[in-house]
């Protein structure tokens, strides 16, 4: 498996006043995702997780963006688990998500 969600598998997405309204996850508290090794996306851009409490990566190599922003748990606790090497290699849409992700990650 290479992504969790795409735009392709999304197929017919509803659409408010001709805009299309998707926010999946709006209700997920925990994350796990564990020996994905082709797993590249988890979706392809950032989301708002207002319940999410704890991101957990473990055996996915290839994953190095989260669908994170600097909005994406406000005002939520969130840790984010994964090996330290997996860490170094997440790449962030900007300097800002990554400041404000950082203090999440746990080993």
């Amino acid at each position: 498996m290479e992504e969790i969600l795409s735009e392709e598998k999304l197929g017919e997405v509803a659409c408010v006043d001709g805009i299309p309204y998707l926010k999946p996850f709006l209700k997920l508290e925990t994350l796990y995702l564990s020996c994905l090794p082709k797993l590249k996306s988890i979706y392809w851009d950032a989301l708002p997780f207002p319940c999410l409490k704890l991101i957990h990566i473990g055996g996915c190599r290839e994953l190095k963006k989260l669908p994170l922003n600097s909005n994406s748990a406000k005002g939520n606790p969130l840790s984010i688990e994964g090996s330290k090497d997996w860490w170094a290699r997440v790449e962030w849409e900007n300097e800002a998500t990554r400041d404000a992700v950082l203090p999440s990650f746990k080993l």
